[in-house]
């Protein structure tokens, strides 16, 4: 089942996350700045895919009663969405990264694996293109998603073993607490952020139970929440856990969680329950987030140099040059969409049908 709405916040997802990336070239490539530091509150962006990829997993598993096969082709249907274009735009990235290194985003860290990069396996700096970070986390969920399909309890008991991986994850971070620069397998397996994950699946047996019976009131708890987690990260309210040792990742998951829960609960129960639902381009946008999400930084930097190059004094440039690096964001996105991700889908789901026949 393709909810409408969970694309269209898809689309609002990716593009919170590229005003991040935007704001820094504005700041690094132009004169003068109309993105301020509050940019960056959109880094919820990922929270909100994260709860989203929760929700999601236990739509399209609904009517597995858990085998061997079910695990097999949920895993390949997972990977051959994230793995193709990920070896593509990283590849794209790495003749840059040898000649210009100073165009790329983490071009100076000190870890350049190229192994753990195109596997997405845990090291303790981000992939070379930073946004695969979150690909990690995905593949991480997928394969212990998998992992829970292999026990034949069926959909609506699947909850049950989604909560004690969320406990166990949480219960082990404290325990251990393992520090940034070691471990990353124990830090990615203990993050707090495997709850959005979690969150997003209870969501979804919550509207499956209730037939999305509290769509408008979750969806303007939804908007409060988000509200307050901006006012809350604006203003370093959760500043102390930084200095705590508790994983910082704590500081957004507290921020952020409560309202990408409710929004994508909300979303999703008012087109059930009231066939109220976004159409048009704003889908569109949400069909293309993933490949967004992986060339945007690519084509911003791009675009960003190519403008900086002959930028001139006063907010006025600027306006038109966001707007030239948004556009191109945008059109590459599309095309990467068009052109690489779909047919990678095609003929990823006809070997499916091969191959779990």
């Amino acid at each position: 089942m393709k909810l409408d709405n969970l694309q269209v916040l898809r689309a609002i997802a990716a593009y919170a996350v590229v005003l991040v990336h935007v704001e820094d070239i504005e700041a690094k490539r132009f004169d003068g700045r109309i993105l301020g530091d509050w940019a960056n509150a959109g880094l919820w962006g990922v929270d909100l895919f994260f709860v989203i990829s929760g929700f999601v997993m236990v739509l399209v598993s609904q009517n597995t009663l858990g085998s061997a096969r079910d695990a097999g082709k949920f895993l390949w249907s997972r990977a051959t969405r994230i793995y193709p274009l990920w070896w593509i735009c990283l590849s794209a990235l790495v003749p840059i990264w040898l000649f210009r290194p100073e165009l790329v985003y983490g071009g100076t860290q000190h870890e350049i694996n190229f192994l753990k990069d195109y596997l997405l396996i845990p090291k303790s700096e981000s992939p070379l293109l930073q946004t695969g970070w979150t690909l990690i986390h995905e593949m991480y969920f997928y394969i212990v998603f998998a992992a829970l399909l292999l026990v034949p309890l069926g959909g609506q008991r699947r909850i049950l073993l989604i909560a004690v991986w969320g406990l166990l994850a949480v219960g082990a971070g404290f325990l251990l607490n393992p520090s940034k620069g070691d471990a990353p397998v124990l830090r990615l397996i203990t993050s707090p952020m495997t709850l959005e994950f979690v969150a997003g699946a209870f969501a979804a047996y919550f509207w499956q139970a209730t037939r999305g019976a509290m769509g408008a009131t979750a969806l303007i708890a939804g908007v409060v929440a988000l509200a307050l987690g901006f006012f809350g990260d604006l203003n370093d309210t959760l500043s102390g856990l930084a200095t705590s040792g508790v994983n910082p990742d704590w500081e957004r998951v507290i921020l952020f969680l409560p309202g990408a829960a409710l929004l994508t609960y909300g979303a999703a129960s008012v087109e059930l329950r009231r066939g109220w639902k976004v159409t048009g381009p704003f889908v569109k946008l949400g069909d293309w987030s993933y490949s967004l999400y992986l060339t945007h930084m690519l084509s911003a930097n791009a675009i960003g140099v190519a403008w900086g190059a002959f930028a001139v004094p006063g907010l006025v440039d600027n306006v038109f040059g966001l707007a030239a690096v948004l556009g191109g964001c945008t059109l590459v996105g599309w095309l990467s969409f068009r052109f690489l991700e779909q047919p990678v889908i095609r003929a990823a789901k006809s070997m499916s049908g091969k191959l779990f026949a």
